[in-house]
């Protein structure tokens, strides 16, 4: 939510009448700028590098931004008529481009229905001069040009498309660039951008003594590619081609915007002049960049949606701020009427929000209201998109499913969460269902069903035979393996703290685990001062076991793990055994709160033995050290290791790191690290990319447990905030990747929340089930180990050995 300053804007009301005026002098002057097929991230106030837009970034320094601004259509005709109707173009059926044809067949017209009222319809009959500049695409037949829709003036072209210097090629002259209703001779045309921009500024200067609504609206950077030399310069940087040509186009409307504000700043405008810029859509598919929202133009993931969107009106709104709340292209109907001092007529039925007062007003919230889109495939058949809040639904004819996001913690849309909450899905659905309800079937159809089509078959041939000759690897989903949990895998000491368990089997069959445990007298963070990593054993995986002895005891504070020894992950490599873990050494008080002297001394080692009974020897040093670099994201501490062997027969190891960017003692952020080595006692590598990170979150993940299966890597993570399962709690994750170092959210991410079902049908929820460990049979999953923790009062703890199903049968 962006910072607002107080300031209310009069809004005058005439009575029962349709539309009120304010004072002359009170009522501003309107510049709807529109830009054509521009990418989220083409612009330098959302991140653009290459592409030179300062006039545009300078407007959005000067006022809000909308981050989270949407087209009400993923392409361009429909999205222009929500846009001056302030409805969705559903109500009146205009949801495809209309047809090329410029004779009038009376209602059965395609184009933006003559029964509905524009903005410069209500704009006028306010008393202000009205003039419309560059693409329409509402409609080629006369009547429905933009001088006979509210519009004084008009200087442009009607149809979707025109060559940028204004040759019509074989169509009718009506095609090409009018002043309202007389053909522009081509040979007066230099470049349509610049062309537009110079029309605009002559407008604003024409009409300086009277309110006037200006209409920009720019073909660029739609297709066809075609920029000027002068144009060009800008993008000389670009190696490819196709993204230069793109990136002069938008380089040279943003050149064009700088003309006109320049001129309503000549004027003395500035104050009294509210601008507000917006992309009909999301870029193309070539050469625009959406980056890093998911998909494009025509598509109802936000790359299709989230546009460019911002507003300026220097001294009224706040400036140099983004608003990170929904909006929409149909709220600028009624915010623009409010500004103007209008009340929409009652007829109007406007979908939209007054933006204002929320923009004004400290203690007015931005409005919360369900956003829907849809878009016809032509065949009564229909893709469907609802954002409400956090939570986004798309019925997409791409993939032909319902998929669920959660755009709070999955902005870009990468993970489908609606196996996971089938109700929310439901509950979506209903809504999008209520919202149809009043909509009308198209009035004529396009072509888009047929290249959704086209273009999801492409890409299925593209990744099919990106992917030949890959050995099969099947899936896995943890969640639907679980069974329940018997009493004896319970384990549980009185006297001790028991935290985290790694279980290996010897060749006689005898499971060895391996956990972290300290005096319960001493309290729970007493870990960081007192844990030793303990031995048990048991006949069977599950338990009961019986403790044994202690393999890794404190063994002198001068030693780095001289005091401590934690969170023990134990392997078998080639008839050796290891256990990775994390030592510490410090004053060895145990305080009730972190004792940060041993937090922080916290390093990685390793134990070797012939046989799980040991003897286990122990390293001098680290296996894994801080690096001695302040800027480094490990160079205050590292502890609580995992490790695999991928089938090249390299080692990653994981392990979580913190840097020293935050606030000492704590530092931060909190992230994790992989480090190679062709031996499971090192040298090891570090890669110093975060894993397992989620955008904003300091402390994203914990505790990942990493194993290699049927190709691929797997991961097992405390997801801290259901950040990657969307579940709004703490739970575990499972996460894939093919190399171990880039890795992404697995489909059947949710391995468990924090509940228990044990085999009496007792379902226990917990305040905490994390630090999983999995034994391995025959290099598949058979047993969950995880800590447990019973309340938030922190007073004991156990550890639980969840059995699991073959993967086999849940095929």
């Amino acid at each position: 939510m962006c910072f607002r300053i107080s300031f209310v804007i009069a809004i005058v009301v005439a009575g029962a009448s349709s539309s009120a005026r304010a004072d002359a002098e009170e009522r501003p002057n309107i510049v709807l700028i529109v830009a054509d097929d521009l990418g989220f991230s083409d612009v330098g106030f959302n991140g653009c590098q290459e592409i030179p837009t300062p006039r545009l970034d300078a407007l959005a320094e000067s006022g809000v931004v909308f981050s989270s601004g949407y087209a009400s259509h993923p392409y361009c005709s429909p999205s222009r008529a929500g846009l001056l109707t302030g409805r969705y173009q559903q109500r009146f059926g205009h949801e495809a481009n209309p047809p090329h044809d410029p004779e009038w067949h009376g209602e059965e017209t395609a184009g933006m229905p003559l029964s509905e009222q524009t903005l410069a319809d209500a704009l006028k009959e306010a008393g202000y001069v009205t003039g419309a500049i560059g693409k329409w695409h509402l409609g080629d037949a006369k009547p429905m040009w933009p001088n006979r829709r509210g519009f004084d003036e008009w200087f442009g072209f009607s149809g979707g498309g025109l060559s940028y210097w204004g040759a019509v090629g074989n169509k009718p002259q009506q095609f090409g660039v009018h002043r309202n209703d007389e053909h522009v001779d081509v040979d007066t045309l230099t470049h349509l951008t610049d062309d537009f921009s110079t029309e605009a500024v002559k407008f604003v200067q024409r009409h300086q003594d009277d309110p006037f609504f200006l209409y920009l609206a720019y073909n660029a950077p739609h297709a066809p590619d075609q920029a000027t030399r002068a144009h060009l310069k800008h993008t000389e940087h670009i190696e490819y081609g196709g993204r230069a040509v793109y990136g002069a186009m938008v380089a040279g409307m943003d050149a064009g915007i700088g003309r006109v504000v320049d001129e309503i700043e000549r004027q003395g405008l500035s104050e009294k002049t509210l601008v507000i810029f917006y992309s009909d859509n999301g870029g193309r598919r070539e050469h625009a960049r959406n980056f890093p929202y998911r998909g494009h133009k025509g598509m109802l993931f936000e790359g299709g949606i989230r546009v460019p969107f911002l507003m300026t009106w220097p001294n009224k709104l706040p400036s140099g701020v983004r608003e990170d709340a929904p909006v929409t292209a149909l709220d600028l109907f009624p915010t623009v009427l409010a500004a103007a001092g209008v009340s929409p007529s009652e007829e109007s039925k406007l979908d939209g929000e007054n933006l204002l007062p929320s923009l004004t007003q400290n203690d007015v919230s931005m409005p919360k209201r369900p956003l829907f889109w849809r878009y016809s495939m032509g065949d009564g058949n229909y893709g469907y998109a609802v954002r409400d809040g956090r939570w986004k639904l798309v019925d997409t004819r791409y993939k032909d499913r319902k998929m669920l996001f959660d755009l709070q913690s999955d902005p870009y849309e990468t993970r489908d969460l609606s196996d996971d909450h089938p109700e929310r899905v439901a509950e979506l659905w209903q809504k999008v269902v209520a919202w149809d309800a009043d909509n009308l079937a198209p009035r004529w159809n396009d072509p888009h069903g047929v290249n959704v089509r086209k273009e999801e078959a492409e890409r299925s041939r593209q990744v099919e035979n990106a992917a030949r000759g890959e050995r099969p690897a099947s899936g896995i989903n943890l969640s639907a393996m679980m069974q329940p949990v018997p009493a004896q895998a319970k384990f549980i000491d009185e006297d001790q703290y028991i935290w985290g368990g790694s279980m290996v089997r010897d060749a006689d069959g005898v499971c060895h685990l391996f956990y972290s445990r300290w005096p319960r007298e001493l309290g729970h963070m007493a870990w960081v001062t007192h844990s030793e990593i303990a031995h048990a054993t048991s006949d069977h995986p599950l338990g009961p076991y019986k403790f044994v002895d202690v393999p890794l005891p404190a063994r002198g504070k001068e030693l780095w793990d001289g005091l401590c020894t934690h969170n023990p992950t134990v392997h078998e490599f080639d008839g050796k055994y290891y256990i990775y873990y994390m030592g510490n050494t410090g004053d060895g008080n145990p305080t009730k709160k972190l004792n940060y002297i041993h937090r922080n001394n916290q390093r990685i080692g390793v134990a070797v033995a012939d046989h799980p009974n040991g003897p286990w020897k122990r390293m001098d040093q680290p296996l894994i050290d801080i690096t001695p670099d302040d800027s480094a994201p490990d160079a205050l501490m590292v502890s609580n290791p995992s490790m695999l062997r991928r089938d090249d027969g390299t080692f990653v190891l994981i392990y979580k790191a913190v840097g020293k960017n935050g606030r000492v003692p704590f530092g931060g952020p909190v992230v994790h690290l992989a480090a190679l080595s062709q031996s499971p006692t090192g040298p090891f590598v570090k890669e110093m990319e975060p894993l397992f990170a989620s955008p904003g979150v300091q402390f994203a993940a914990e505790d990942p447990y990493i194993w290699f299966q049927d190709g691929k890597c797997w991961a097992i993570v405390n997801d801290h905030q259901g950040m990657f399962n969307g579940v709004d709690s703490d739970s575990l994750a499972l996460f894939e990747s093919v190399d171990g170092l880039q890795w992404q959210v697995a489909k059947s991410s949710l391995v468990t929340k924090r509940v228990i079902a044990w085999a009496d049908g007792i379902k226990q929820p917990v305040h905490r089930l994390e630090r999983p460990q999995l034994f391995l049979q025959d290099g598949e999953p058979a047993v969950l180990f995880c800590a447990a923790e019973e309340t938030e009062a922190k007073l004991h703890s156990f550890n639980v050995h969840i059995p699991l199903k073959p993967v086999e049968s849940i095929k």
